[in-house]
């Protein structure tokens, strides 16, 4: 939010200058009220939670006779197969398993685990085919599990080549589905993505742990989404990476107290829409291009830009620390349509203000680096690779294409760390002049004249509990007891 604009002192009569100084203040309160209602979604509204059922009966793997370190792939299609895993009931994973192949879990389901139980997943380097290794129903929860995907590459960020530095496996998907609870899970292994949800809606990942991956999390058309105490890690490109959906733009979403780091490329990078979002009291840290890419990206299958959503509209970012990543934030509007040549944009002067990114609001946060010496990215470090002539090390705001961005009491910690960068792409084969000039770069803000403290270098460990616990959340009896016998 714009810092509010100073009243001019001048000379009147007193009660005269008291009256008109009481009124521009109250004009400017109101006018601060207004803009930050438009600006802050709010997070009851962004995400409500997901209805949960309680088991109708609870299983374990042992009452089946599984043994640790077993491989179940056989066993637990069968129990799929024949019903013996129905609707409404729970499993607990009581060892770890050997697994392979892919399962689809029945409506209102939980699967859960003891401590450090689980799935070792045996294919996952040379998967045979793209099918993921838990597809999802509906109201399905799964809580405590540890997956971890075998004789995988090394964890990034070590590159982003396909079979090279992560490999084709997908981990656990859902299509259409609403009212999913991820909780207190594992996922680790340089996979294509350990999460990837398309078209659901009412979904929250709650406490966990993801390590590896391409595009780590992966959301498509969702809506009502919430992130809370997750670390999310290592990856080869992007922790969570939204992409196009049949239901529009990913929409309604809430990232709250969750780390990112040691990404090749972005924390969270926003190609299909991060609408109506909130972003706060996160941390990004050691990260190859940025902490959030919001990028606009329009690409029809009809060539009309009309079947198109507006992408990265109304979203806040609050209380955040973004350190040691060339960019904290980068600001990009896309137009694939001219790929195609000349003649078939999608952007034109007469709709760039509508899809543009805006109401952008970037509140309370710092932005800094501590690891040393700075270097370039290029040179295995983590500053910007092609400085202005300024010569900083680290861009707050790196705006390419759009409008209404606001940022609200930045605190710096460090040197040569530049607040904002204006540098459009209008004119290149991503986007066309005339769309980039029917907008003004409009941004506007406050960086606070005390520093921020010293950010401590190489810091690991999240400021909250994540991954399997060791105990399961409490289950009530059910009415055939506590294991169903």
């Amino acid at each position: 939010m714009a810092p509010a604009p100073q009243i001019k002192e001048i000379t009147m009569h007193k009660s005269l200058a008291v009256k008109k100084a009481y009124f521009a203040v109250t004009l400017i309160a109101l006018s601060m009220i207004i803009l930050s209602a438009r600006r802050m979604p709010a997070a009851d509204k962004t995400a409500a939670p997901a209805k949960r059922s309680t088991p109708t009966r609870i299983h374990h793997s042992s009452d089946f006779g599984w043994k640790a370190d077993q491989d179940v792939s056989t066993e637990l299609a069968g129990l799929l197969a024949d019903g013996k895993l129905k609707a409404g009931e729970e499993l607990v994973l009581d060892h770890r398993y050997r697994i392979a192949g892919s399962y689809a879990l029945p409506e209102k389901f939980t699967l859960s685990a003891a401590k450090g139980a689980g799935f070792d997943v045996t294919d996952a380097a040379k998967p045979k085919n793209g099918r993921p290794l838990l597809e999802l129903g509906n109201n399905n929860t799964l809580h405590n599990l540890t997956i971890s995907y075998l004789n995988t590459p090394k964890l990034g960020p070590t590159g982003e080549k396909h079979e090279v530095h992560f490999t084709r496996r997908l981990g656990i998907q859902a299509k259409g589905k609403h009212d999913l609870r991820i909780e207190n899970c594992l996922l680790t292994g340089s996979i294509q993505h350990h999460l990837k949800l398309i078209d659901c809606t009412r979904i929250e990942v709650i406490g966990c742990r993801i390590a590896g991956g391409h595009w780590s999390v992966f959301l498509a058309g969702d809506a009502g989404l919430v992130f809370r105490r997750c670390l999310i890690e290592k990856c080869q490109g992007d922790g969570i990476k939204t992409g196009d959906g049949h239901t529009g733009a990913v929409r309604k979403v809430l990232v709250d107290n969750c780390v990112f780091q040691d990404n090749l490329r972005d924390g969270i990078d926003t190609t299909g829409g991060f609408n109506d979002a909130v972003v706060r009291n996160c941390i990004f840290r050691r990260l190859g291009t940025s902490g959030m890419d919001i990028k606009s990206h329009y690409e029809s299958r009809t060539g009309r830009i009309e079947d198109l959503a507006p992408e990265n509209v109304g979203i806040v970012i609050e209380k955040c620390l973004f350190h040691d990543t060339p960019n904290a934030l980068v600001l990009t509007t896309l137009d694939c349509g001219r790929r195609k040549g000349p003649g078939r944009e999608l952007l034109t002067a007469a709709n760039m203000k509508k899809y543009a990114p805006h109401e952008i609001a970037v509140n309370d946060c710092t932005i800094g680096h501590a690891e040393k010496p700075l270097r370039s990215a290029s040179k295995g470090g983590y500053g910007v690779n092609y400085p202005s002539s300024k010569g900083e090390h680290m861009r707050m705001i790196l705006l390419k294409d759009a409008y209404d961005i606001t940022y609200r009491n930045i605190r710096l910690a460090g040197e040569r760390i530049l607040p904002v960068r204006i540098s459009s792409i209008g004119g290149s084969r991503h986007l066309s002049r005339a769309a980039a000039g029917a907008i003004k770069p409009t941004i506007t803000g406050n960086v606070l004249k005390e520093p921020a403290p010293a950010i401590k270098p190489g810091v690991t460990n999240p400021p909250f509990t994540c991954g399997p616990q060791k105990k399961a959340s409490p289950k009530p009896p059910t009415k055939n007891g506590p294991t169903g016998a």
